[in-house]
This record gives C-alpha cells, sequence and structure tokens, in this order.
C-alpha cells in the first residue's frame, strides 16, 4: 500500500486526474458489465421461463380438464352387464378363443392361446373404445406363426 501512494505522490496532478478519471470509468464498466448486465440477463431469462412454464402449466390443465370429461363421459354408461359376458361375446365376435379368464371384482383377466395379433389390436380396441373397459396391462409373447401371439395374460377394468 505505501508503495501506492509514493507512485500517487510522484504524478503530476494532471496525471492523478487522469488516473482517478481511469478508475472511475473502470469502476462504472465492472458495475455495469460485471454486475447489471448478468442480472438483468438472468431476469429476462427467469421471464421467458415462467411464461413457457405458465403455457405448459395451462396446456396440462387442458387435458386434464379433458381427461376429466372422458372420464366422467366413460362412467356415464358406455358399459352395462356382466364384464365377463362382454369380453366373452366380443372375443367370440373377432373369432378369438379365451382359454382361460379371471374375474376380479371389478377387473378381469384374460388368457389367449396363438392368435393373430392385428385382430387381438381389434378386439382390445373395441373393448376400450366401445364398450368402455379400460386396459390396465397386457403381457404377449410371439406365437410359433408369424403375426400371431400368445396372450399371458391381459387385464381389463370397469
Amino acid at each position: 500500500m505505501e508503495n501506492i501512494k509514493v507512485w500517487w505522490r510522484g504524478l503530476v496532478l494532471r496525471e492523478q486526474q487522469m488516473v482517478a478519471a481511469c478508475a472511475v470509468v473502470l469502476t462504472v464498466g465492472f458495475v455495469y458489465w460485471g454486475i447489471w448486465t448478468p442480472m438483468d440477463n438472468a431476469e429476462m431469462d427467469a421471464k421467458r421461463s415462467l411464461a413457457a412454464q405458465e403455457k405448459t402449466l395451462n396446456y396440462v390443465k387442458q387435458i386434464a380438464n379433458r381427461i376429466e370429461g372422458l372420464k366422467q363421459a366413460k362412467g356415464a354408461g358406455k358399459f352395462s352387464g356382466s364384464l365377463s359376458a362382454v369380453v366373452n361375446q366380443t372375443a367370440a365376435h373377432f373369432g378369438l378363443e379365451i382359454t382361460r379368464m379371471q374375474p376380479q371384482g371389478n377387473k378381469i383377466q384374460v388368457w389367449m392361446a396363438d392368435v393373430p395379433f392385428d385382430t387381438l389390436l381389434d378386439y382390445v380396441s373395441d373393448l376400450v373404445q366401445t364398450k368402455g373397459l379400460s386396459l390396465d396391462s397386457i403381457d404377449l409373447t410371439a406365437g410359433d406363426t408369424p403375426g400371431y401371439v400368445s396372450v399371458r395374460r391381459i387385464q381389463f377394468s370397469l
């Protein structure tokens, strides 16, 4: 610190004024580009992020409302009758043979031997979209014939 004082006293008044002006300019520059600008950029980024998150939240709320509406419409009465009977009748309609069926309250599990995959998809789609059941899980294995699968288990619920 003593060296700086000696150096400062060695300067002419005009040089001291120039060094002081440079120090002020450097200090203002440091504050502006080193502190103010990064904080301002961070604030703008946070505002953009908030706007994007609000947009996502609104989208999720809309989808949730649509899902809730579909659940209520589904619960309003697409399905009627015995769960076992509907699953059996629909399988017969598609020419599928159920090898085992296990009802469990408002759920049912179904097993089938080698069945055409496309027909199985149509069967499941009909039960879900037309009859109003929910597909909880499905477990398939490749059949011996190309295009055929064995149904280890399909679980539907009301």
